[in-house]
């Protein structure tokens, strides 16, 4: 009787284990998705401009991090590939009633994520 206990108590340790271990394994894969940055040259006018980009592209999926500058009329966005595209994140300025032609990354870009 002792060693049958003995045996499903191995077993579903054995079982418990083995499942941690893969759940660990999902983890590490999805941390592991790469991060881009892409930078849009577009129309910003004023402050009330950047707001509206601030109050809205950071709820789009998959944007980590984003730096509007009105200065430079460019918005940088970091997002994670497996969730969106650069087209989609343009699409989503232009439904803000801005233009997002895709431009090189400032050099100065210290990649603020606010």
């Amino acid at each position: 009787m002792k060693t049958n206990f003995l045996k499903v108590l191995a077993l579903t340790l054995v079982f418990a284990l083995s499942s941690l271990s893969g759940f660990s394994q999902e983890k590490k894969t999805e941390k592991n998705k790469e991060v881009k940055t892409v930078c849009f040259k577009t129309n910003l006018h004023c402050n009330s401009c950047v707001n509206k980009v601030k109050e809205n592209i950071p709820y789009e999926k998959g944007v980590k991090g984003l730096d509007v500058d009105l200065e430079d009329n460019t918005i940088t966005i970091e997002y994670k590939t497996d969730k969106t595209s650069e087209e989609e994140l343009a699409k989503a300025i232009i439904k803000l009633g801005y233009e997002a032609k895709k431009t090189d990354i400032p050099k100065n870009d210290t990649k603020k994520k606010e």
